[in-house]
């Protein structure tokens, strides 16, 4: 890690903190979710958006281009 990087466990943290979120008794994904937003938040800051978006497809479980099932099923009605 480069000196003086923030550090994005921290970060995701801090996040969750400030929203009222207490991680202390989280499960392990919840951690997890709030940890890759402290890692998405950084890349934005870099103006990385790209990389935005699969830090957040991939801690949600979803990679590539693929959309949330909802709004597969809306288009089928």
């Amino acid at each position: 890690m480069k000196e003086g990087a923030p550090d994005h466990r921290e970060v995701g943290h801090e996040l969750a903190r400030c929203s009222g979120v207490n991680l202390t008794r989280a499960r392990k994904g919840v951690v997890r979710l709030w940890e890759a937003r402290g890692l998405a938040l950084i890349a934005m800051l870099r103006g990385d958006i790209d990389e935005v978006a699969r830090i957040m497809a991939h801690a949600r479980g979803r990679t590539g281009n693929t959309k949330p099932p909802a709004i597969d099923a809306a288009k089928e009605h």
